[in-house]
Protein backbone atom coordinates (compact mmCIF):
# COMPACT_ATOMS: atom_id res chain seq x y z
CA UNK A 1 0.00 0.00 0.00
CA UNK A 2 2.82 2.26 0.82
CA UNK A 3 4.11 1.72 -2.24
CA UNK A 4 1.18 2.83 -4.42
CA UNK A 5 0.48 5.54 -2.04
CA UNK A 6 4.03 7.04 -3.59
CA UNK A 7 3.20 6.39 -7.29
CA UNK A 8 0.04 8.34 -6.26
CA UNK A 9 1.98 11.43 -4.78
CA UNK A 10 3.71 11.19 -7.71
CA UNK A 11 1.74 11.31 -10.57
CA UNK A 12 -0.42 14.07 -8.40
CA UNK A 13 2.73 16.61 -7.92
CA UNK A 14 3.94 15.92 -11.51
CA UNK A 15 0.44 17.21 -13.40
CA UNK A 16 1.27 20.01 -15.76
CA UNK A 17 0.64 23.44 -14.97
CA UNK A 18 -2.69 24.75 -16.21
CA UNK A 19 -3.19 27.36 -19.26
CA UNK A 20 -6.56 28.92 -20.33
CA UNK A 21 -6.73 28.78 -24.43
CA UNK A 22 -8.38 29.71 -27.87
CA UNK A 23 -7.50 29.11 -31.72
CA UNK A 24 -8.61 31.59 -34.27
CA UNK A 25 -8.34 30.42 -37.75
CA UNK A 26 -7.86 32.61 -40.75
CA UNK A 27 -7.75 32.08 -44.55
CA UNK A 28 -4.50 30.81 -46.05
CA UNK A 29 -3.71 32.62 -49.48
CA UNK A 30 -5.03 36.04 -48.29
CA UNK A 31 -1.82 38.15 -48.38
CA UNK A 32 1.16 39.28 -49.98
CA UNK A 33 2.74 36.58 -52.13
CA UNK A 34 5.81 35.98 -49.24
CA UNK A 35 4.28 32.86 -47.19
CA UNK A 36 5.59 34.00 -43.68
CA UNK A 37 3.24 37.16 -44.31
CA UNK A 38 0.02 34.85 -44.27
CA UNK A 39 -1.32 34.11 -41.29
CA UNK A 40 -3.12 30.80 -40.89
CA UNK A 41 -4.34 30.39 -37.34
CA UNK A 42 -3.94 32.35 -33.85
CA UNK A 43 -3.42 29.90 -30.75
CA UNK A 44 -3.70 32.62 -27.42
CA UNK A 45 -3.20 31.08 -23.78
CA UNK A 46 -2.57 32.55 -20.84
CA UNK A 47 -1.47 31.06 -17.12
CA UNK A 48 -1.56 32.61 -14.15
CA UNK A 49 0.50 35.58 -14.82
CA UNK A 50 1.57 35.42 -18.54
CA UNK A 51 -0.42 35.92 -22.04
CA UNK A 52 1.12 33.81 -24.81
CA UNK A 53 0.10 34.58 -28.14
CA UNK A 54 1.17 31.80 -31.33
CA UNK A 55 1.12 33.41 -34.62
CA UNK A 56 0.81 30.64 -37.06
CA UNK A 57 2.01 31.34 -40.91
CA UNK A 58 1.86 29.71 -44.44
CA UNK A 59 5.80 30.03 -44.26
CA UNK A 60 9.19 30.57 -42.11
CA UNK A 61 9.27 33.41 -40.46
CA UNK A 62 13.15 33.44 -40.65
CA UNK A 63 13.39 33.23 -44.52
CA UNK A 64 12.54 36.63 -44.51
CA UNK A 65 13.07 38.20 -41.72
CA UNK A 66 12.29 41.14 -42.45
CA UNK A 67 8.84 40.78 -42.01
CA UNK A 68 7.50 42.78 -38.58
CA UNK A 69 4.42 41.62 -36.73
CA UNK A 70 2.27 43.65 -34.98
CA UNK A 71 -0.76 43.57 -32.43
CA UNK A 72 -3.14 45.67 -31.32
CA UNK A 73 -5.40 45.54 -28.26
CA UNK A 74 -8.79 47.31 -27.21
CA UNK A 75 -8.19 46.36 -23.34
CA UNK A 76 -10.16 48.97 -22.42
CA UNK A 77 -12.65 52.05 -23.13
CA UNK A 78 -10.97 55.31 -24.72
CA UNK A 79 -8.56 53.96 -26.98
CA UNK A 80 -7.15 55.61 -30.13
CA UNK A 81 -9.77 54.96 -32.48
CA UNK A 82 -8.14 57.46 -35.44
CA UNK A 83 -4.15 55.85 -35.74
CA UNK A 84 -1.85 56.25 -36.49
CA UNK A 85 -0.39 53.05 -34.41
CA UNK A 86 2.91 53.29 -32.21
CA UNK A 87 4.27 52.75 -35.35
CA UNK A 88 3.32 55.35 -37.37
CA UNK A 89 1.83 52.52 -39.51
CA UNK A 90 -2.06 53.58 -40.46
CA UNK A 91 -3.46 50.74 -38.58
CA UNK A 92 -6.30 51.86 -36.75
CA UNK A 93 -9.30 49.78 -34.21
CA UNK A 94 -12.23 52.09 -35.01
CA UNK A 95 -14.60 50.48 -32.77
CA UNK A 96 -13.61 50.24 -29.12
CA UNK A 97 -10.28 52.05 -29.65
CA UNK A 98 -6.27 50.49 -29.64
CA UNK A 99 -4.92 50.75 -26.11
CA UNK A 100 -2.14 48.42 -26.01
CA UNK A 101 -0.10 48.12 -29.31
CA UNK A 102 3.24 45.35 -29.66
CA UNK A 103 5.27 45.80 -32.69
CA UNK A 104 7.72 42.76 -32.95
CA UNK A 105 10.85 42.41 -35.59
CA UNK A 106 12.77 39.76 -36.57
CA UNK A 107 16.04 40.67 -38.27
CA UNK A 108 18.97 42.60 -36.70
CA UNK A 109 18.33 40.33 -33.41
CA UNK A 110 14.39 39.55 -32.72
CA UNK A 111 12.96 41.83 -30.18
CA UNK A 112 9.94 43.44 -29.15
CA UNK A 113 8.48 46.97 -27.76
CA UNK A 114 5.20 47.60 -26.00
CA UNK A 115 3.46 51.08 -26.28
CA UNK A 116 0.68 52.22 -24.40
CA UNK A 117 -2.28 54.65 -25.62
CA UNK A 118 -2.14 57.92 -22.81
CA UNK A 119 -5.08 59.59 -24.39
CA UNK A 120 -3.25 61.88 -26.70
CA UNK A 121 -0.26 59.73 -27.72
CA UNK A 122 1.80 56.58 -27.64
CA UNK A 123 4.15 55.63 -24.85
CA UNK A 124 6.65 53.29 -24.72
CA UNK A 125 5.63 50.72 -21.81
CA UNK A 126 8.77 48.14 -22.59
CA UNK A 127 10.89 46.67 -24.83
CA UNK A 128 12.43 43.90 -22.25
CA UNK A 129 10.46 41.23 -21.02
CA UNK A 130 8.29 40.17 -24.23
CA UNK A 131 9.72 36.62 -25.35
CA UNK A 132 9.81 36.52 -28.61
CA UNK A 133 10.24 32.88 -30.29
CA UNK A 134 10.34 31.59 -33.79
CA UNK A 135 9.69 28.22 -35.44
CA UNK A 136 9.74 27.14 -39.20
CA UNK A 137 6.25 28.20 -39.29
CA UNK A 138 5.55 30.54 -36.41
CA UNK A 139 6.19 33.67 -34.49
CA UNK A 140 5.28 33.76 -30.93
CA UNK A 141 4.99 36.77 -28.54
CA UNK A 142 4.67 36.14 -25.01
CA UNK A 143 4.74 38.53 -21.90
CA UNK A 144 3.39 39.27 -18.09
CA UNK A 145 -0.67 40.00 -18.27
CA UNK A 146 -0.23 43.26 -16.07
CA UNK A 147 2.60 44.92 -19.11
CA UNK A 148 -1.18 45.07 -20.59
CA UNK A 149 -3.16 46.25 -17.68
CA UNK A 150 -5.03 42.70 -17.51
CA UNK A 151 -5.83 40.20 -14.57
CA UNK A 152 -8.00 37.46 -13.97
CA UNK A 153 -11.09 37.56 -15.80
CA UNK A 154 -9.84 40.10 -18.23
CA UNK A 155 -11.82 40.65 -21.72
CA UNK A 156 -10.27 42.14 -24.50
CA UNK A 157 -10.47 42.36 -28.24
CA UNK A 158 -7.40 42.43 -30.75
CA UNK A 159 -5.72 42.16 -34.03
CA UNK A 160 -2.58 40.96 -35.24
CA UNK A 161 -0.99 42.25 -38.02
CA UNK A 162 2.19 40.81 -40.36
CA UNK A 163 3.81 43.75 -42.57
CA UNK A 164 6.88 45.07 -43.68
CA UNK A 165 8.97 48.33 -43.93
CA UNK A 166 7.12 50.54 -45.99
CA UNK A 167 3.92 48.62 -46.02
CA UNK A 168 0.57 48.90 -43.82
CA UNK A 169 -1.46 45.73 -43.42
CA UNK A 170 -0.65 42.67 -45.42
CA UNK A 171 -2.00 39.93 -43.58
CA UNK A 172 -4.88 40.54 -40.56
CA UNK A 173 -5.78 37.84 -38.32
CA UNK A 174 -9.28 39.36 -38.06
CA UNK A 175 -9.95 39.69 -41.66
CA UNK A 176 -10.06 37.65 -44.42
CA UNK A 177 -9.64 40.20 -46.84
CA UNK A 178 -7.00 39.63 -49.47
CA UNK A 179 -4.64 41.86 -49.36
CA UNK A 180 -1.21 42.86 -51.44
CA UNK A 181 1.91 45.23 -51.27
CA UNK A 182 -0.09 48.59 -49.85
CA UNK A 183 0.64 51.20 -47.63
CA UNK A 184 -3.04 52.21 -47.58
CA UNK A 185 -5.00 53.09 -44.78
CA UNK A 186 -6.09 49.42 -41.91
CA UNK A 187 -9.20 49.78 -40.17
CA UNK A 188 -9.85 46.50 -37.88
CA UNK A 189 -13.34 47.68 -36.90
CA UNK A 190 -15.57 45.01 -36.13
CA UNK A 191 -13.42 42.31 -37.47
CA UNK A 192 -11.56 42.13 -34.23
CA UNK A 193 -10.83 38.61 -32.08
CA UNK A 194 -12.08 38.61 -28.48
CA UNK A 195 -10.17 36.72 -25.84
CA UNK A 196 -11.00 36.26 -21.88
CA UNK A 197 -8.23 36.11 -19.51
CA UNK A 198 -9.50 32.90 -17.36
CA UNK A 199 -8.56 31.75 -13.76
CA UNK A 200 -5.95 28.51 -13.68
CA UNK A 201 -5.84 27.06 -10.53
CA UNK A 202 -1.85 27.16 -9.01
CA UNK A 203 0.40 24.44 -9.17
CA UNK A 204 -0.01 23.22 -5.84
CA UNK A 205 -3.98 22.87 -6.44
CA UNK A 206 -3.87 21.03 -8.99
CA UNK A 207 -1.76 18.43 -6.90
CA UNK A 208 -4.12 18.39 -4.28
CA UNK A 209 -7.15 17.77 -6.52
CA UNK A 210 -4.92 15.19 -8.45
CA UNK A 211 -3.76 13.19 -5.67
CA UNK A 212 -7.47 13.02 -4.23
CA UNK A 213 -8.79 12.04 -7.15
CA UNK A 214 -6.45 9.29 -7.49
CA UNK A 215 -6.66 8.44 -3.83
CA UNK A 216 -10.47 7.99 -4.57
CA UNK A 217 -10.35 5.49 -7.35
CA UNK A 218 -7.31 3.62 -5.48
CA UNK A 219 -9.94 3.16 -2.77
CA UNK A 220 -12.89 2.20 -4.97
CA UNK A 221 -10.58 -0.50 -6.89
CA UNK A 222 -8.78 -1.61 -3.17
CA UNK A 223 -12.66 -2.14 -1.27
CA UNK A 224 -13.05 -4.82 0.48
CA UNK A 225 -15.96 -7.35 -1.12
Amino acid sequence: MKANLCAIALLATSTPFAVSASTYLDATGDSATVPSLDITSIFVSNDATALSLHINLAGDPMAADWGKYLIGFDTIAGGNTTGPDAWGNPITMSVGGMDYFIGSWLDFGTGATVFGWSGTSWNLMSSTGIGVATSLSSVTLSLNLSALGLSEGSMFNFDIYSTAIGNSVLDAAGSSTALTWNNNPYDSGVNVLTYTVTAVPEPSAFGVMGLGALLLAWRGRHRPA
